[in-house]
Protein backbone atom coordinates (compact mmCIF):
# COMPACT_ATOMS: atom_id res chain seq x y z
CA UNK A 1 0.00 0.00 0.00
CA UNK A 2 1.41 3.37 -1.01
CA UNK A 3 1.38 6.29 1.44
CA UNK A 4 -1.39 8.52 -0.89
CA UNK A 5 -3.29 4.93 -0.65
CA UNK A 6 -2.57 4.72 3.30
CA UNK A 7 -3.52 8.28 4.24
CA UNK A 8 -6.80 8.24 1.99
CA UNK A 9 -7.58 5.49 3.92
CA UNK A 10 -7.24 7.20 7.15
CA UNK A 11 -9.17 9.95 5.80
CA UNK A 12 -12.34 7.57 4.90
CA UNK A 13 -12.36 6.87 8.31
CA UNK A 14 -12.66 10.25 10.06
CA UNK A 15 -12.26 10.89 13.56
CA UNK A 16 -14.55 8.16 14.67
CA UNK A 17 -11.32 6.00 16.30
CA UNK A 18 -9.88 8.96 18.03
CA UNK A 19 -13.41 9.48 20.00
CA UNK A 20 -14.22 5.83 21.28
CA UNK A 21 -11.96 6.84 24.17
CA UNK A 22 -14.57 9.63 24.93
CA UNK A 23 -17.15 7.76 23.91
CA UNK A 24 -15.93 5.12 26.40
CA UNK A 25 -15.73 7.21 29.24
CA UNK A 26 -18.69 9.02 28.73
CA UNK A 27 -20.74 5.69 28.91
CA UNK A 28 -18.99 4.48 31.86
CA UNK A 29 -18.89 7.90 33.89
CA UNK A 30 -22.53 8.93 32.93
CA UNK A 31 -24.70 6.52 30.89
CA UNK A 32 -23.71 3.46 32.50
CA UNK A 33 -24.70 5.17 36.15
CA UNK A 34 -27.72 6.62 34.69
CA UNK A 35 -28.89 2.39 33.49
CA UNK A 36 -28.17 1.09 36.64
CA UNK A 37 -30.43 3.80 38.35
CA UNK A 38 -32.99 3.58 35.98
CA UNK A 39 -32.65 -0.45 36.40
CA UNK A 40 -32.72 0.02 40.68
CA UNK A 41 -36.06 2.24 39.88
CA UNK A 42 -38.10 -0.33 39.19
CA UNK A 43 -37.57 -2.52 42.66
CA UNK A 44 -38.13 -1.98 45.86
CA UNK A 45 -35.11 -1.89 48.55
CA UNK A 46 -33.30 -0.88 51.58
CA UNK A 47 -29.82 0.49 51.04
CA UNK A 48 -29.01 -1.06 54.71
CA UNK A 49 -31.04 -4.53 55.08
CA UNK A 50 -33.64 -5.48 52.20
CA UNK A 51 -33.16 -7.33 49.26
CA UNK A 52 -34.30 -5.58 45.64
CA UNK A 53 -37.88 -6.75 45.32
CA UNK A 54 -39.82 -6.34 41.82
CA UNK A 55 -41.91 -3.20 41.99
CA UNK A 56 -41.97 -2.14 38.42
CA UNK A 57 -43.37 1.19 37.85
CA UNK A 58 -44.95 1.53 41.60
CA UNK A 59 -42.08 3.49 42.96
CA UNK A 60 -43.05 6.59 40.33
CA UNK A 61 -46.94 6.22 41.45
CA UNK A 62 -45.60 6.68 44.89
CA UNK A 63 -42.88 9.36 44.24
CA UNK A 64 -45.61 11.24 41.91
CA UNK A 65 -48.38 11.06 43.99
CA UNK A 66 -46.21 12.18 47.22
CA UNK A 67 -47.03 15.60 49.00
CA UNK A 68 -43.59 15.90 49.98
CA UNK A 69 -42.12 15.71 46.36
CA UNK A 70 -45.45 18.10 45.03
CA UNK A 71 -43.87 20.76 47.42
CA UNK A 72 -40.24 20.08 46.65
CA UNK A 73 -40.84 20.41 43.44
CA UNK A 74 -42.82 23.62 43.49
CA UNK A 75 -39.57 24.78 45.84
CA UNK A 76 -37.18 24.10 43.20
CA UNK A 77 -39.54 25.90 40.50
CA UNK A 78 -39.88 29.18 42.88
CA UNK A 79 -35.84 29.00 43.24
CA UNK A 80 -34.95 29.40 39.69
CA UNK A 81 -37.57 32.65 39.33
CA UNK A 82 -36.27 33.54 43.17
CA UNK A 83 -32.81 33.67 42.26
CA UNK A 84 -32.99 35.47 38.76
CA UNK A 85 -32.79 38.90 40.10
CA UNK A 86 -29.59 37.57 42.46
CA UNK A 87 -28.22 35.64 39.55
CA UNK A 88 -29.10 37.23 36.52
CA UNK A 89 -30.18 41.22 36.91
CA UNK A 90 -28.14 42.38 39.49
CA UNK A 91 -25.09 40.97 38.18
CA UNK A 92 -25.52 42.47 34.72
CA UNK A 93 -26.20 45.47 36.60
CA UNK A 94 -23.01 45.76 38.37
CA UNK A 95 -20.75 44.71 35.59
CA UNK A 96 -22.41 47.62 33.34
CA UNK A 97 -21.52 49.63 36.15
CA UNK A 98 -17.51 48.63 37.03
CA UNK A 99 -17.21 48.84 33.08
CA UNK A 100 -18.35 52.07 32.68
CA UNK A 101 -16.34 53.28 35.74
CA UNK A 102 -13.50 52.10 34.66
CA UNK A 103 -9.51 53.24 36.26
CA UNK A 104 -7.39 51.45 38.61
CA UNK A 105 -10.42 50.23 40.96
CA UNK A 106 -11.98 48.34 38.11
CA UNK A 107 -9.80 44.56 39.00
CA UNK A 108 -10.97 45.86 43.13
CA UNK A 109 -14.00 45.68 42.30
CA UNK A 110 -13.97 42.26 40.45
CA UNK A 111 -11.75 40.92 43.22
CA UNK A 112 -14.63 41.92 45.66
CA UNK A 113 -17.22 40.67 43.49
CA UNK A 114 -15.87 37.06 42.69
CA UNK A 115 -14.87 36.95 46.21
CA UNK A 116 -17.94 34.93 47.58
CA UNK A 117 -17.51 32.46 44.58
CA UNK A 118 -14.16 30.80 46.19
CA UNK A 119 -15.67 30.50 50.29
CA UNK A 120 -16.95 26.85 50.44
CA UNK A 121 -20.10 26.46 50.53
CA UNK A 122 -20.74 24.64 53.93
CA UNK A 123 -18.28 27.75 55.30
CA UNK A 124 -20.87 30.96 53.89
CA UNK A 125 -23.74 28.95 54.68
CA UNK A 126 -22.46 28.72 58.41
CA UNK A 127 -21.58 32.59 58.13
CA UNK A 128 -25.12 33.38 57.15
CA UNK A 129 -26.49 31.20 60.07
CA UNK A 130 -25.05 33.85 61.88
CA UNK A 131 -25.96 36.59 60.50
CA UNK A 132 -29.55 35.43 60.90
CA UNK A 133 -29.26 34.46 63.76
CA UNK A 134 -32.30 36.65 65.54
CA UNK A 135 -30.31 37.81 68.51
CA UNK A 136 -27.04 38.21 68.16
CA UNK A 137 -26.91 38.52 64.34
CA UNK A 138 -26.16 41.32 62.47
CA UNK A 139 -29.67 41.69 61.32
CA UNK A 140 -31.18 42.03 64.50
CA UNK A 141 -29.87 45.70 65.52
CA UNK A 142 -31.55 46.63 62.27
CA UNK A 143 -34.86 45.19 62.26
CA UNK A 144 -34.87 46.75 66.33
CA UNK A 145 -34.47 50.22 65.03
CA UNK A 146 -37.03 49.77 62.53
CA UNK A 147 -39.50 48.86 64.92
CA UNK A 148 -39.67 45.30 63.48
CA UNK A 149 -38.00 43.41 66.37
CA UNK A 150 -36.18 40.29 66.09
CA UNK A 151 -37.10 38.25 62.95
CA UNK A 152 -36.91 34.51 63.26
CA UNK A 153 -35.31 33.82 59.48
CA UNK A 154 -34.78 30.24 59.10
CA UNK A 155 -37.88 29.18 61.66
CA UNK A 156 -40.75 30.94 59.59
CA UNK A 157 -42.01 29.10 56.24
CA UNK A 158 -41.54 32.92 54.27
CA UNK A 159 -38.58 33.87 55.66
CA UNK A 160 -36.37 31.13 55.69
CA UNK A 161 -37.34 30.48 51.79
CA UNK A 162 -36.18 33.92 51.25
CA UNK A 163 -32.76 33.08 53.49
CA UNK A 164 -32.08 30.40 51.62
CA UNK A 165 -32.51 32.25 48.29
CA UNK A 166 -30.22 35.19 49.16
CA UNK A 167 -27.51 32.72 50.12
CA UNK A 168 -28.16 31.11 47.09
CA UNK A 169 -27.60 34.11 45.00
CA UNK A 170 -24.99 35.61 47.59
CA UNK A 171 -22.59 32.78 46.49
CA UNK A 172 -23.82 32.43 42.84
CA UNK A 173 -23.52 36.53 42.12
CA UNK A 174 -19.83 36.52 41.11
CA UNK A 175 -19.86 34.34 38.61
CA UNK A 176 -22.40 35.80 36.89
CA UNK A 177 -20.76 39.24 37.33
CA UNK A 178 -17.69 37.48 35.69
CA UNK A 179 -19.54 36.22 32.63
CA UNK A 180 -21.06 39.64 32.07
CA UNK A 181 -17.66 41.46 32.67
CA UNK A 182 -16.07 39.08 29.78
CA UNK A 183 -19.17 39.57 27.76
CA UNK A 184 -18.79 43.89 28.15
CA UNK A 185 -15.16 43.56 26.74
CA UNK A 186 -16.12 42.38 23.32
CA UNK A 187 -18.20 45.39 22.75
CA UNK A 188 -15.96 47.75 20.22
CA UNK A 189 -14.89 50.77 22.09
CA UNK A 190 -14.96 52.25 18.24
CA UNK A 191 -18.71 52.02 17.94
CA UNK A 192 -19.30 53.49 21.55
CA UNK A 193 -17.61 56.35 20.36
CA UNK A 194 -19.22 56.61 17.09
CA UNK A 195 -22.47 56.28 18.81
CA UNK A 196 -21.39 58.93 21.02
CA UNK A 197 -20.29 61.37 18.07
CA UNK A 198 -23.88 60.99 16.87
CA UNK A 199 -25.11 62.58 20.17
CA UNK A 200 -26.50 58.82 21.71
CA UNK A 201 -27.49 59.13 25.13
CA UNK A 202 -26.10 57.21 27.98
CA UNK A 203 -29.46 55.46 28.11
CA UNK A 204 -29.74 54.68 24.06
CA UNK A 205 -25.91 53.23 24.16
CA UNK A 206 -27.24 51.14 26.60
CA UNK A 207 -30.43 50.07 25.14
CA UNK A 208 -29.43 49.52 21.83
CA UNK A 209 -25.53 48.71 21.99
CA UNK A 210 -24.75 47.29 25.42
CA UNK A 211 -27.54 45.33 26.27
CA UNK A 212 -27.99 43.39 22.87
CA UNK A 213 -24.06 42.46 22.77
CA UNK A 214 -24.80 41.07 26.26
CA UNK A 215 -27.60 38.73 25.28
CA UNK A 216 -25.69 35.64 24.57
CA UNK A 217 -24.10 35.96 27.88
CA UNK A 218 -27.47 36.65 29.65
CA UNK A 219 -28.99 33.98 28.14
CA UNK A 220 -25.91 31.27 29.37
CA UNK A 221 -26.43 33.11 32.45
CA UNK A 222 -30.35 32.44 32.61
CA UNK A 223 -30.19 29.22 31.32
CA UNK A 224 -27.72 28.08 34.12
CA UNK A 225 -29.98 29.54 37.20
CA UNK A 226 -33.01 27.51 35.88
CA UNK A 227 -30.69 23.99 35.73
CA UNK A 228 -28.75 24.85 38.31
CA UNK A 229 -30.75 26.48 40.83
CA UNK A 230 -31.64 23.36 42.89
CA UNK A 231 -27.95 22.16 42.81
CA UNK A 232 -26.65 25.54 43.95
CA UNK A 233 -29.48 25.79 46.81
CA UNK A 234 -28.96 22.16 48.34
CA UNK A 235 -25.90 23.17 50.36
CA UNK A 236 -27.72 26.16 51.91
CA UNK A 237 -30.54 24.04 52.53
CA UNK A 238 -28.55 21.19 54.57
CA UNK A 239 -27.02 23.56 56.71
CA UNK A 240 -29.53 26.28 57.40
CA UNK A 241 -32.94 24.87 57.52
CA UNK A 242 -32.66 20.93 56.70
CA UNK A 243 -35.31 21.12 54.25
CA UNK A 244 -37.97 22.64 57.10
CA UNK A 245 -40.06 24.33 58.48
CA UNK A 246 -42.59 21.78 57.37
CA UNK A 247 -40.65 21.53 53.58
CA UNK A 248 -40.67 24.79 52.86
CA UNK A 249 -37.65 25.53 52.15
CA UNK A 250 -36.64 21.79 50.50
CA UNK A 251 -35.82 21.26 46.82
CA UNK A 252 -36.12 18.01 44.58
CA UNK A 253 -32.80 17.46 44.92
CA UNK A 254 -32.64 17.83 49.28
CA UNK A 255 -35.45 15.34 48.92
CA UNK A 256 -33.59 12.71 46.92
CA UNK A 257 -30.56 12.94 49.78
CA UNK A 258 -33.00 12.29 52.37
CA UNK A 259 -34.64 9.25 50.40
CA UNK A 260 -31.39 7.80 49.28
CA UNK A 261 -29.34 8.50 52.57
CA UNK A 262 -31.66 9.68 55.23
CA UNK A 263 -34.28 6.96 54.89
CA UNK A 264 -32.40 4.54 53.00
CA UNK A 265 -35.22 3.44 50.70
CA UNK A 266 -33.61 2.93 47.38
CA UNK A 267 -36.49 2.45 45.24
CA UNK A 268 -38.09 5.79 45.52
CA UNK A 269 -34.92 7.63 45.59
CA UNK A 270 -33.66 6.36 42.58
CA UNK A 271 -37.20 6.83 40.79
CA UNK A 272 -36.99 10.11 41.55
CA UNK A 273 -33.17 10.83 40.12
CA UNK A 274 -34.88 9.30 36.55
CA UNK A 275 -37.47 11.95 37.07
CA UNK A 276 -35.13 14.86 37.62
CA UNK A 277 -32.76 13.44 35.36
CA UNK A 278 -35.65 13.38 32.48
CA UNK A 279 -37.62 16.87 33.37
CA UNK A 280 -34.14 18.48 33.57
CA UNK A 281 -32.87 16.97 29.88
CA UNK A 282 -36.30 18.22 28.59
CA UNK A 283 -35.61 21.85 29.91
CA UNK A 284 -31.93 21.80 27.98
CA UNK A 285 -33.94 20.48 25.00
CA UNK A 286 -36.34 23.26 24.85
CA UNK A 287 -33.63 25.41 25.58
CA UNK A 288 -31.54 24.66 22.74
CA UNK A 289 -34.46 24.78 20.40
CA UNK A 290 -34.74 28.07 21.04
CA UNK A 291 -31.08 29.12 20.84
CA UNK A 292 -31.00 27.70 17.61
CA UNK A 293 -34.18 29.23 16.01
CA UNK A 294 -32.52 32.54 17.50
CA UNK A 295 -29.38 32.15 15.85
CA UNK A 296 -31.47 31.13 12.30
CA UNK A 297 -32.70 34.55 12.75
Amino acid sequence: MTPATTALARTARGPAPYLIPALLAVGLTMYGPLLAVTTLSLFDFNLTTQAPQWAGPDNYGDVMSSPEAGTALRNTIAYMVAIIPLSVVAPGLAAIAVWRLGGRLTGFYRTVFFLPVLIPPAVGAVMWQWIFNPVLGITSAPLDLLGAGPVSWLTEPASAFIAVTIVAGWKVFGLSFILFTAGLTSIDADLMAAARLDRAGEWQLLRHIVLPMLRPVTTVVLFATVVFAGPWTFGVIDVLTQGGPAGATSNVYYLLYQLGFGYFDGGPASALSVLITVGFAAVVAVQMRVSSRGEQR
